[in-house]
């Protein structure tokens, strides 16, 4: 069991899963058929928030129905909240119609099949203008470009899409440690000076490593 909690915030966890497991089938039919969502959320939210107010949660639809929904909880990358993402993770029982994921992990590899597939699309197909870098801090401010053939519902989705999609390119801790902001546009039809998405987390590591100096400026330009 996770040393770093106390017996309080174990009970807690413990508490969060078995309400949870109470009512998978009713946050089942929240996320996938929208039956009586806002409602089911709301209890959702109030019960993590026993946990942690500052963790966040997301449902992420799987395209193959033989696959189960995944539950991904984050700290963006707060190294404070850690102890408790592990325990999450730990105590989390088998679920029916879910399963559960720990920490917004770098994409590579080993765990492509981890994520749904319209991600991979969105990292594949999308652009970013690196607009600021900050020397000290190591962090930029970058606009997001996505392809004009992604629809979402509301801003809100577009806007969590776009940065789960940056943080699944770059890891919740790197993108807690070098992204400042960003912005979401449509791909321009200008794209000189665009890099891919996908090359971020390279170039983060380029900037990381020079100092400020003429070339950095003509870079970012």
């Amino acid at each position: 069991m996770n040393k770093e909690l106390n017996p309080r915030q174990i009970k807690t966890i413990i508490n969060f899963w078995k309400w949870f497991q109470d009512n998978e089938q009713a946050i089942y039919y929240a996320v996938k058929l929208g039956f009586n969502t806002e409602e089911v959320i709301k209890y959702f939210d109030q019960n993590l928030d026993y946990v942690s107010k500052r963790i966040e949660c997301f449902f992420l639809e799987n395209s193959s129905e033989s696959q189960k929904h995944q539950i991904i909880f984050s700290a963006y990358g707060y190294k404070k909240l850690f102890p408790k993402l592990i325990a999450l993770g730990e105590i989390a029982p088998r679920l029916e119609y879910f399963s559960v994921q720990t920490f917004i992990k770098q994409l590579t590899p080993e765990n492509y099949n981890r994520i749904p597939e319209v991600f991979h699309k969105i990292i594949k197909q999308s652009l970013i203008k690196l607009d600021d870098y900050n020397i000290s801090s190591k962090k930029v401010k970058i606009t997001f470009y996505l392809p004009d053939n992604f629809e979402f519902e509301n801003e809100f989705k577009l806007f969590v899409s776009a940065e789960l999609a940056i943080m699944f390119t770059l890891g919740e801790v790197n993108y807690k440690k070098h992204i400042a902001d960003f912005e979401v546009k449509q791909i321009s039809k200008k794209k000189d000076g665009l890099l891919s998405l996908s090359e971020l987390p390279e170039y983060i590591d380029y900037l990381a490593k020079i100092n400020y100096n003429r070339k950095l400026k003509i870079f970012l330009k």
